[in-house]
């Protein structure tokens, strides 16, 4: 299994760790962008990525992992070698066990807002539910 690890500075590296030795971690459920949205497998051994749209998952499971004391998080979109074909197919065999196993489970709802403007700009209170009942995450 590979993980990302959250560095104190807060950046985020892969690590390869044993099925025998993984350490507790988080897990993100979430919807895909585009392709060329998503930060890959690719992005982060290259050290690119940080410009792309769905960076901002990544640096979310992150930080919300260490608000809950946890140095590791996973991520479908990039912790995978999709181009690895015996990679993929091992990992699609073991999600279930990966999800199960994880000590957190975060939903990341891009499309879910908690808050909403008044013509005057200013914030008002905003019922979540609608918008959650709503979202993509669902379909």
């Amino acid at each position: 299994m590979r993980l990302l690890q959250r560095s104190a500075a807060g950046d985020f590296s892969l690590t390869q760790v044993r099925d025998d030795a993984i350490p507790p971690y988080a897990i993100l459920s979430h919807t895909w962008g585009a392709d060329a949205e998503e930060v890959t497998f690719d992005d982060l051994t290259n050290g690119t990525g940080k410009d792309k749209p769905g960076y901002e998952k990544i640096w979310f499971c992150g930080e919300q992992a260490a608000l809950d004391g946890l140095k590791y998080f996973w991520i479908d979109t990039c912790c995978i070698n999709k181009a690895n074909k015996a990679e993929l197919s091992k990992a699609l065999n073991s999600m279930f066990r990966w999800y199960r196993n994880a000590t957190r489970y975060y939903v990341y709802l891009l499309d879910v807002s908690t808050a909403k403007r008044k013509a005057s700009g200013q914030f008002s209170d905003f019922t979540w539910e609608p918008s959650f009942r709503g979202s993509r995450w669902f379909t």
